[in-house]
């Protein structure tokens, strides 16, 4: 669970809403939340950032040869 404390939290997304939004699980809509604050914006923008990172990576872990 998320606690939300300070100014501006009241209208920060809950983490729900904001994953269904764009896409991913639960635990990645908190870790974007918490980390980039109540920002609408802020977090809009982090999400896209932060799932193109997760598909770059997923990318490199396909293309590795077989050990």
């Amino acid at each position: 669970m998320m606690l939300k404390t300070g100014p501006g939290w009241e209208q920060a997304y809950e983490p729900l809403e904001f994953a269904q939004k764009h896409g991913m699980t639960l635990k990645q809509a908190e870790i974007v939340i918490r980390t980039n604050g109540p920002s609408r914006y802020k977090c809009d923008l982090a999400a896209s950032i932060f799932l193109r990172a997760i598909r770059k990576l997923a990318k490199g872990r396909n293309n590795r040869p077989p050990t």
